[in-house]
This record gives structure tokens, C-alpha cells and sequence, in this order.
């Protein structure tokens, strides 16, 4: 499933995969994208940058997505 927030696209698994993706689709002159880890509807781990941005967490929030309590998203 494809996720659109304001600044980020959002690409949760698919074909009972555990991994999806994340990458900044603002308009800036900078990016960065990342790896994201599921359990089923909760997202367990990620990795690309060191803290979990929270637009990311709210995106997947609306789609119906958890987030694990040990990822404080900021």
C-alpha cells in the first residue's frame, strides 16, 4: 500500500512481506528514504535516520497501521 503525508510517500508490505519503506517526496533540494520492518499491522523497527519522524507514524496511524511502544516518533 502506497501512503502520501504532506512531505514523506510511505510504502507498507505487500504479499505478506514484513518490509516496507519510506522517502521524503517534499520539494526540497534534500532527501532521504528508509527501511521499515512490520509485524503483521505494527511496525517494529526501521532504519535510514536516527529519529522516526512523527508525520511517518501518523501516516500509517490513518492507514490503520501501530506503531511499537519502543519507537518514540518526534
Amino acid at each position: 500500500m502506497k501512503i502520501t503525508t504532506k512531505h514523506f510517500t510511505i510504502y507498507t508490505p505487500e504479499n505478506n512481506n514484513r518490509l516496507g519503506s519510506f522517502e521524503i517526496s517534499a520539494n526540497v533540494d534534500w532527501g532521504y528514504s528508509g527501511g521499515l520492518v512490520f509485524n503483521g499491522k505494527t511496525l517494529i523497527d526501521y532504519d535510514g535516520v536516527y529519529c522516526f519522524p512523527k508525520e511517518i507514524a501518523e501516516g500509517l496511524g490513518k492507514a490503520g497501521y501501530t506503531v511499537d511502544k519502543s519507537i518514540e516518533p518526534v
